[in-house]
């Protein structure tokens, strides 16, 4: 059985499987030809051809739209299905993706929006199991679109359609796209919730594009409650789709830290010189300085997951397949949380300091800069500014936290680690 491939709810190919653990995007020929070999659609890394893409190129986008470990296996166990297959996951899963790429079998015909009565919202019971941490099943044969989308990430979370004015909730459908996501508190890491909103918080103060958050009590429980980015709703309700890709997606790498390629060779993740490229070629090439805010913000509230997941390019503008080519730009920043305080200190991505139990050292900045073919003595104002906006942010938002109710005991640990980064770093670079 193949996929249908829809964009903006327009077919634009098939995702077919070649073998075991093998599938292959082809885009339809019709549309190659309307358009123009080489016009971007699903991904910078997937201009349109006529000749089907090789099963590691494939995989480089598909995989950086599906959930990974745990969250993953137990998906696959769930549906009696081979996890590692992203093909058979996506089969199951791909009904609302991230951006506005939908996967349906090929006789299911073109996403339509449901009948007002057919909606699947969720009654409270429901609605508190699934933000149990996880909750007991995923999937139910009464209930055919329960957690039916795909979200990457490790975690557990949900994308759901909110109905406002009603103060309900819906699983999301090929025709009914989910508008926002919800990350509850799941315990793994405690008072993850504040974690997550106080750090986003503190980076949208700094001028950061960062997406929009809110703590919410769901069925007693605390969640991160967050308008998805790459959704607009309009009048009467209606959600349109907006597209965007993670970096690894935009770079043809495949999703994780670490992956095989064809050849059996590792494949890194991006670093800042392909970072770099991708925004000049595609994007803005101002939009650096975004970047290089956000390793800075990263380094000082010890979030050392800044890997090519959590970045990514969105199109605000287009919201279907004609019109001009695309815009890209930074998309609004997600998944920032400080992993040093619980003694976690990872490190991947596009980081400043390769050792976070020190300050940033002068001679890693340089070597930032060549990659990022940047001015030395800019990024050390750079980061002088950034971490004197940081060690002011961090106290506005703590006290912001109480006013608003969802302070807790880790944020007054992330103010002591930024306050003494911030000192450190600013003290550092102005030598």
């Amino acid at each position: 059985m193949s996929l249908d491939v829809y964009l903006y709810g327009e077919r634009v190919g098939t995702l077919f499987p070649a073998g075991d653990n093998d599938y292959r995007l082809a885009y339809d020929p019709e549309l190659v030809e309307r358009v123009g070999p080489g016009r971007v659609l699903l991904s910078n890394a997937l201009p349109a051809r006529p000749e089907p893409y090789s099963a590691q190129a494939t995989r480089a986008y598909v995989e950086g739209l599906l959930p990974e470990g745990q969250r993953r296996e137990r998906l696959g166990r769930e549906l009696g299905l081979d996890a590692s297959d992203g093909y058979l996951l996506l089969a199951e899963l791909g009904r609302d993706c991230s951006g506005a790429v939908t996967f349906l079998p090929a006789d299911d015909g073109a996403p339509r929006r449901p009948d007002p009565d057919a909606i699947a919202w969720l009654d409270p019971d429901e609605l508190a199991e699934v933000v149990k941490p996880p909750p007991p099943r995923l999937f139910s044969d009464e209930r055919r679109q329960r957690m039916r989308f795909a979200l990457p990430g490790l975690r557990h979370k949900l994308s759901l359609v909110r109905d406002e004015e009603g103060d309900r909730w819906a699983w999301p459908e090929a025709g009914l796209p989910s508008t926002h996501v919800v990350k509850p508190e799941t315990g793994e890491y405690p008072e993850y919730v504040a974690n997550e909103m106080f750090c986003m918080t503190v980076c949208r103060q700094v001028g950061l594009p960062v997406a929009k958050a809110k703590v919410e009590q769901i069925a007693g429980r605390n969640c991160l409650v967050s308008p998805r980015y790459d959704r607009v709703v309009g009048e009467g309700a209606e959600v349109r789709r907006l597209h965007c890709e993670s970096f690894c997606q935009a770079l043809g790498i495949p999703a994780g830290s670490v992956a095989l390629g064809e050849e059996g060779q590792e494949s890194e993740p991006p670093g800042w010189a392909e970072a770099r490229g991708l925004l000049n070629a595609v994007s803005r090439a101002d939009e650096v300085v975004n970047l290089l805010t956000a390793a800075f913000c990263n380094y000082i509230l010890g979030n050392g997951d800044a890997h090519g997941q959590n970045f990514a390019l969105l199109d605000r503008e287009k919201t279907s397949l004609s019109g001009p080519d695309r815009k890209w730009r930074l998309a609004p920043l997600t998944d920032i949380t400080s992993t040093v305080v619980y003694d976690d200190p990872i490190h991947r991505g596009l980081v400043i300091s390769e050792e976070y139990h020190e300050t940033s050292y002068l001679l890693e900045l340089a070597e930032v800069c060549e990659a990022c073919e940047f001015d030395f003595e800019v990024l050390r104002g750079l980061a002088s500014t950034t971490a004197n906006r940081v060690g002011m942010a961090v106290e506005t938002i703590a006290t912001r936290s109480k006013k608003e109710g969802w302070h807790q005991p880790i944020v007054d640990k992330i103010v002591e680690l930024a306050s003494d980064r911030s000192f450190g770093l600013g003290a550092e670079v102005e030598y």
